[in-house]
C-alpha cells in the first residue's frame, strides 16, 4: 500500500534530504522510524531533494508499507527528531509518485537586511545587510518567467542532462518575521522542476545585479547572463539557510486531494518531469 506525507523539516538538523551513508538525513531519519514500526525498510521517495541547511514546509513524500498502522501518524512522529515532522499521512492515489506526478515546485526564499542580527532569525534567513529594498528587483524579475534554458544558475557538469525549466511565478515583496519581528524580502519562485542549485544561485545573481548594476542595466544584463549558460557569468550561491520548499501541487485528478496533496487546473506538462 503506498501512503502520501507531508513534512516539515529545519534543514540545519540534516545533512540534506537524500539519505548519505552514516549521515543525518531527513530521509535517513523517515526510513528509521519506519523500520521500527514495520519491522522492514521502507523506502522514502520526495517531490524535490534539498541540499544540507535547506528548510521545507511542505515537503511531500511517499512510502511503500503493508497496511496502515493504528496511529501511525503520532508514532512516526515520537521516532523522528523534533526537528521534523510528519504533517499528515493518507492512502496515496493509484500510480501516484511524489517526484514524477508532481507538476510544479514552489520555493521562498527570506533575506535579512537589519543591520543588527537577530538570534531568532539564526539558521533561518541570509542575512544581508547590502542587499536593496524590494523595489529594486522588481525589473528583473520578469525575465525569468516562461520556459527557458537556467543553465547558467547550475553547475557545468549539469549543462549536458538538459537545463530547460519553465517558471510561472518569481515574485518579492517584505513581509514581517512574527517571531523575529523584523521585515523580511520574500522571494517566491514556483516552476515545473529546478535544476540542482538553481534558486540558490538565482538569488545570488538578483543581489549581485541589484547591489552593483545600474537600474536600467539590470534586466538586460540578467538576460545575458541567461543566454551565455555560463556559471562564472552568475552570481554567488546564495546560502541554504534563507530557503524554504513550500509546496508540491499534482494535477487535478482522482484521490489527489483526499490524499492530502495540493492541484493546480490546467498547468503546462512537460515531457520530462526532473527535480
Amino acid at each position: 500500500m503506498i501512503l502520501a506525507a507531508t513534512v516539515a523539516y529545519d534543514g540545519s538538523s540534516f545533512a540534506g534530504f537524500q539519505l548519505q551513508k552514516e549521515i543525518p538525513t531527513v530521509q535517513s531519519h523517515l526510513e528509521e522510524a519506519l523500520q521500527v514500526l514495520y519491522k522492514q525498510r521502507c523506502v522514502i521517495h520526495c517531490a524535490g531533494r534539498t541540499d544540507a541547511g535547506v528548510h521545507a514546509t511542505g515537503q511531500v513524500i511517499s512510502f511503500d508499507v503493508p497496511e496502515i498502522r493504528p496511529r501511525l501518524l503520532p508514532s512516526l512522529n515520537a521516532l523522528t527528531p523534533d526537528t521534523l515532522t510528519i504533517l499528515n499521512v493518507q492512502p496515496a492515489p493509484e500510480g501516484f509518485h511524489p517526484r514524477f506526478s508532481c507538476i510544479a515546485r514552489q520555493y521562498e526564499y527570506l533575506i535579512s537586511r537589519s543591520p543588527g542580527w537577530n538570534p531568532f532569525l539564526r539558521g533561518r534567513v541570509w542575512h544581508r545587510t547590502s542587499a536593496p529594498p524590494a523595489g529594486e528587483f522588481q525589473d528583473m524579475l520578469p525575465v525569468l518567467i516562461g520556459e527557458q534554458d537556467f543553465g547558467a544558475f547550475t553547475r557545468p557538469q549539469y549543462l549536458d542532462e538538459g537545463t530547460r525549466r519553465y517558471l510561472d511565478l518569481v515574485e518579492l515583496d517584505e513581509k514581517l518575521d512574527l517571531l523575529s519581528g523584523e521585515p523580511l524580502l520574500s522571494f517566491r519562485i514556483r516552476g515545473n522542476a529546478f535544476l540542482h542549485n538553481m534558486i540558490r544561485i538565482m538569488i545570488g545573481t538578483l543581489m549581485m545585479l541589484a547591489e552593483d548594476c545600474p537600474p536600467d542595466e539590470r534586466a538586460d544584463r540578467l538576460r545575458d547572463i541567461l543566454d551565455s549558460r555560463e556559471r562564472t557569468r552568475a552570481g554567488r550561491t546564495a546560502p541554504p539557510q534563507g530557503l524554504y520548499f513550500r509546496r508540491a501541487y499534482y494535477p487535478e485528478e482522482p484521490g489527489m486531494e483526499q490524499a492530502g496533496l495540493m492541484t493546480l487546473a490546467d498547468y503546462p506538462r512537460f515531457r520530462s518531469n526532473p527535480v
